[in-house]
């Protein structure tokens, strides 16, 4: 089974490889029957742009169906129809056999069918919400699913669009609008997540053989899911759970890092892990270089490899001076013309004791000054409390606010002073007061009895858990959030979240039996949150139009933006002083804004993912921009913020 999963990712690659060497239609080709697809059925609609559409709309017959610009036509290199795939062909393509049908000819009316096109862009990038807008004006001009392929540049991207069929008209299907998309494929040494991706496609991985899909309906639910970002996460999660658990039992922090329950450090080993996934969030945008994270590169930057299993340098030399020395503290020099980002003075112990901001463990470098320049130097300063060090010196005020402090605390002494510090983060050159992560932790894999964490079952005793930074390398990392209509098959910033709450959820003694047994049982899922966010909103708009929106009977005069909101400079807003003619302009309004459809169904609209123009009147925007500047949210019971941040995108 191993030896035929490496056979196919081996086969993906080469066909990726080949968008490189060969023309768009035969790799695109080449691609879909690696991952066992193919058809005769296919038709001529040209290789120009204009010749294609003018063929696309002739096979739709229809005018209206395609809009140019919205296809963005004008950016397109080439476009080719490859073949339809029928609902006849699917059980013999599930077997690995060619259909018994040898027909040619494309069936424009066979609504349970696939038709798979390619599309060459102009350039090298393009983001995902143009993507989708091309694939949703190409399924307007079929009748039956479009998969579209697009080469841009050195990359592809493949959008696949969830279409349902009419529950009251068989002979109609309804676009959900939302799309799916593999994003950005590197043509030369792909992401191994995207080769995962389109292994998990492939005809014959679709289940086993006696239970693959037979029909048309289930080889789209089984893509659909193999696609879903919501079972990605799941998956993601539940190896990180399972490092999780083990890795409560394999660091040990200073004393002043809080223990549970059950004796182990776990929020420490929270705090560890959701930074850490925001670094490599940041990664992902080019800002924090790769071999930070790549073990062999940094070989030749440490002293002790950070395969070294036992050893503890990569969390202490890295991650701890990434984190501490270099993501918490500005570029550039100080007030007295000192680089802000330099390492502690050896001979000087005493003047850089407690000092979080400077980078420690030059000993362990080869090289400590090109370290700094080659692995640190670019990195940019971020100005939260994240980064923030825990490590302290506790003062009198301190132990009388809380004396039970002082059992956490430990004595450190100096040439000239005993001081009490209270230890988390253990940021520490003193051996008793660093923190212990041993190597083993972000890197290789170990198996491992997590029975007492995840219930004593036969499939929790012997379970294989990678190193995080392993675990991290085989998913694909997006900074662009997903919508519920538009979704990259990559791990978004939202999963911070989820981690977050869930792990919580587990370390919390009132919720961890529930929470290691359901994966993402404490986490609202995205489209739930954007369902309150619409409601709350509606609710809110509705009654703001109510109570203070102008009539847009005919005549009526109404007054302008300006003096609707009459909302003056706010806290840390700046005043502006308008010109007494704009103060006081008034406009008519229009008659044709007049609508018959009520405010909520409007609103919904409006808050709605369709590119389409609001239906509100002048008088109308102008309340609804009032509303807007007055809306305070309230989330009482706020955990990692996603609903006041779907709020903010909605706004």
């Amino acid at each position: 089974m191993a030896d035929t999963q490496v056979q196919r990712l081996q086969q993906i690659a080469s066909a990726l490889d080949s968008f490189s060497k060969q023309p768009l239609l035969l790799a695109a080709i080449g691609l879909l029957k690696a991952l066992g697809y193919r058809s005769d059925k296919t038709v001529d609609l040209g290789n120009r742009p204009a010749d294609f559409v003018v063929k696309l709309r002739q096979f739709s017959q229809t005018t209206s169906a395609f809009d140019d610009t919205r296809a963005e036509v004008a950016r397109w290199r080439s476009a080719h129809f490859l073949f339809q795939l029928t609902n006849d062909e699917i059980p013999s393509l599930m077997l690995g056999q060619r259909s018994f049908s040898t027909a040619a000819s494309v069936l424009t009316q066979q609504l349970e069918s696939f038709v798979f096109l390619a599309i060459g862009l102009d350039s090298e990038d393009w983001s995902r919400s143009a993507l989708a807008r091309i694939t949703r004006e190409l399924n307007r001009a079929f009748p039956m699913p479009a998969i579209v392929v697009f080469h841009h540049g050195s990359r592809i991207s493949i959008a696949v669009i969830d279409r349902r069929a009419h529950k009251r008209d068989a002979a109609r299907d309804v676009m959900t609008d939302r799309i799916s998309i593999i994003k950005d494929i590197r043509l030369g040494q792909p992401h191994a997540a995207h080769l995962r991706i389109l292994a998990a496609l492939a005809a014959d991985a679709l289940g086993e053989s006696a239970k693959r899909p037979s029909n048309f309906r289930e080889l789209y639910d089984a893509w659909l899911n193999a696609l879903s970002v919501q079972e990605l996460n799941k998956k993601f999660y539940t190896e990180l759970a399972h490092w999780y658990f083990w890795a409560r039992t394999q660091v040990q922090f200073p004393p002043a890092a809080p223990k549970d329950d059950e004796g182990f450090q776990s929020i420490a080993v929270i705090r560890l892990l959701t930074r850490l996934i925001f670094v490599w969030f940041i990664k992902e945008k080019g800002l924090v270089p790769e071999r930070l994270f790549d073990a062999r590169a940094l070989s030749c930057f440490l002293k002790e490899s950070p395969l070294e299993r036992d050893g503890f340098g990569y969390y202490q030399a890295v991650l701890q001076n990434l984190f501490f020395a270099t993501l918490n503290v500005e570029l550039g020099d100080d007030e007295q013309g000192h680089a802000r980002r330099r390492w502690a003075d050896t001979k000087a112990v005493s003047e850089h004791y407690l000092v979080p901001n400077i980078y420690r463990f030059a000993e362990q470098f080869n090289n400590p000054d090109r370290a700094l320049d080659e692995l640190f130097g670019a990195v940019p300063f971020l100005n939260g409390g994240l980064f923030e060090c825990l490590d302290r010196e506790l003062t009198e005020s301190d132990l009388k606010r809380d004396p039970t402090l002082r059992r956490l605390a430990t004595e450190e002494k100096t040439r000239s002073k005993t001081y009490l510090v209270l230890r988390a983060d253990g940021f520490s050159r003193r051996a008793e007061s660093q923190a212990r992560v041993p190597n083993r932790v972000f890197f290789g894999s170990t198996q491992a009895d997590l029975s007492g964490a995840l219930g004593n079952t036969k499939r929790s005793r012997d379970v294989e858990v990678k190193g995080l930074l392993d675990i991290f390398a085989t998913y694909k990392f997006t900074v662009d959030e997903n919508t519920p209509v538009e979704e990259e098959v990559a791990l978004d910033p939202e999963l911070l979240g989820k981690v977050f709450e869930n792990l919580l959820a587990s370390y919390n003694k009132d919720t961890k039996t529930t929470a290691r047994k359901q994966s993402g049982s404490f986490y609202t899922p995205r489209v739930v949150v954007d369902y309150m966010v619409d409601e709350a909103l509606v609710v809110a708009f509705s009654n703001a139009m109510v109570s203070t929106a102008p009539s847009s009977a005919p005549g009526r005069r109404v007054p302008a933006l300006n003096a609707v909101l009459d909302l003056g400079p706010g806290s840390g807003d700046l005043a502006f002083d308008f010109p007494d003619a704009l103060a006081g302009a008034e406009e008519e309004a229009s008659p044709a804004m007049a609508r018959t459809d009520s405010t909520a169904a409007r609103l919904r609209h409006l808050l709605g993912y369709r590119e389409e123009a609001h239906r509100f009147s002048t008088p109308e925007v102008e309340t609804l921009i009032g509303a807007i500047e007055r809306l305070k949210v309230l989330d009482p019971a706020c955990g990692s913020g996603a609903y006041p941040m779907g709020v903010l995108a909605k706004l």
